[in-house]
């Protein structure tokens, strides 16, 4: 269990239950801890020279999250993708995204246009060198950089409540069959859209978008292949 390692001896200027947190919570989300996955308080412990109380409490609060559940015989285990965390996830994020996007091509400039098309070719080139990791930092670095565009601080501070939870989600349908090439064709739709200043055919898509990752996800699920 490497993704704790160093995590602690980072900064003492938190509590070790909040750096213990912070950091398996981003393990998790990002499919660092495989979903099913068991959680050892002592491992962990250990591992980072601390006691089991900090990480026991961390535990605690990512089970209040649903992140994490209690097993039958004591301990954790990392939760596994539902069709209703699914759901909720994505329609959370059709709502906010699609918003943003809208607001996005109303006052966006074309050096954003630019960075954004950046983006996209940079997504398409490490594709096809196959470096997987890399396409969904660039996936997140268009979004993010598409709600900065929509000039809305309340509306990019929702989003950022629950970015780790969309990454989670975007990690996992990227992987998917066609799942790169797919994204890719769509964010090229909703640029050529926002050149044209069509906030509402650009909210459309987005909404498009989005829903068509819904679907994959919930087919991943269904052939049992959802494993973050």
């Amino acid at each position: 269990m490497e993704y704790l390692l160093g995590a602690t001896r980072l900064s003492k200027r938190k509590p070790l239950r909040e750096l213990v947190y912070e950091s398996l919570k981003k393990s998790i989300l990002h499919g660092k801890v495989k979903a099913g996955q068991r959680l050892i308080e002592e491992t962990l412990a250990q591992q980072v020279g601390i006691s089991r109380t900090p990480v026991r409490e961390a535990f605690y609060k990512l089970e209040r999250d649903d992140l994490v559940s209690r097993l039958p015989k004591g301990g954790f285990a990392v939760r596994e993708f539902t069709k209703e965390d699914v759901e909720e996830i994505f329609g959370i994020r059709i709502a906010l995204e699609s918003y943003a996007a809208y607001l996005a091509t109303l006052h966006i400039t074309p050096d954003k246009i630019s960075a954004l098309e950046k983006k996209i070719d940079e997504s398409e080139q490490a594709l096809k060198r196959g470096e997987d990791d890399k396409v969904i930092q660039l996936h997140t670095e268009f979004h993010d950089l598409l709600y900065k565009s929509s000039k809305s601080k309340k509306l990019t501070e929702m989003i950022n409540n629950f970015r780790d939870y969309f990454y989670r989600y975007r990690s996992a349908l990227l992987r998917a069959p066609n799942g790169y090439k797919t994204s890719i064709t769509g964010h090229r739709r909703m640029l050529e859209a926002m050149k044209k200043k069509n906030a509402r055919e650009v909210e459309r898509l987005v909404r498009e978008h989005l829903e068509k990752g819904r679907e994959i996800v919930l087919n991943e699920i269904d052939q049992g292949r959802m494993i973050p």
